[in-house]
């Protein structure tokens, strides 16, 4: 994948150095992690898992993968049907990375593929200028016929629902969440959009 330049409707972009959707470099990793991190303290991603260690570890671990997969054209010997393969892209503005996503792709048993944007981070700078918008349209942009578009929400995400929404995503379920004892669990609504 090419960079690409990218024009948000309703959205002023700079003459100069215009928004820019490519893959991920190596020092993307770690804004991606911190963005990450502090999305999760905000409750935008599930407390639980985003501010462990080891999920950490294999976040950067799957975004490595991603980025050297496309790179060297790896990618190709993980693309089958039993297994999964991961994207890792960003939004750029000359060489600054406003925002990223991490989503997998997988391939149910008739053939259909879905996307699922697992994590979608734009620094808090870049908010509500189409950064967001630009990640999500590129999967939508880039799915097969036949296939589908996901994205889970905790109930705080409340601009990214918003978002989805206004790309046509549906909301299949809402967010919960489960008190158990002296723990609550949180499960994120699903969106989904079908090409």
């Amino acid at each position: 994948m090419n960079a690409m330049l990218i024009n948000i409707p309703g959205h002023r972009t700079s003459r100069v150095h215009p928004l820019q959707i490519t893959r991920a470099a190596p020092w993307d990793i770690l804004f991606f992690l911190t963005e990450v991190e502090s999305g999760a303290a905000e409750r935008h991603f599930i407390p639980e898992i985003s501010f462990s260690q080891k999920v950490q570890n294999a976040l950067a671990l799957r975004c490595a993968k991603a980025i050297l997969g496309g790179v060297w054209g790896l990618g190709r010997l993980f693309k089958s049907d039993q297994f999964k393969s991961d994207q890792f892209v960003v939004v750029r503005r000359g060489n600054q990375t406003l925002g990223a996503a991490l989503a997998s792709t997988d391939c149910a048993e008739g053939g259909r593929k879905t996307v699922t944007i697992e994590y979608l981070v734009v620094e808090s700078r870049f908010r509500r200028q189409g950064v967001g918008e630009a990640l999500v349209r590129h999967f939508q942009e880039n799915a097969t016929d036949g296939s589908e578009v996901c994205a889970y929400c905790t109930a705080q995400s409340k601009g990214m629902q918003k978002l989805l929404r206004g790309l046509d995503f549906k909301c299949s379920n809402k967010a919960i969440s489960i008190p158990n004892g002296k723990i609550t669990h949180y499960l994120p609504s699903c969106w989904i959009w079908r090409r």
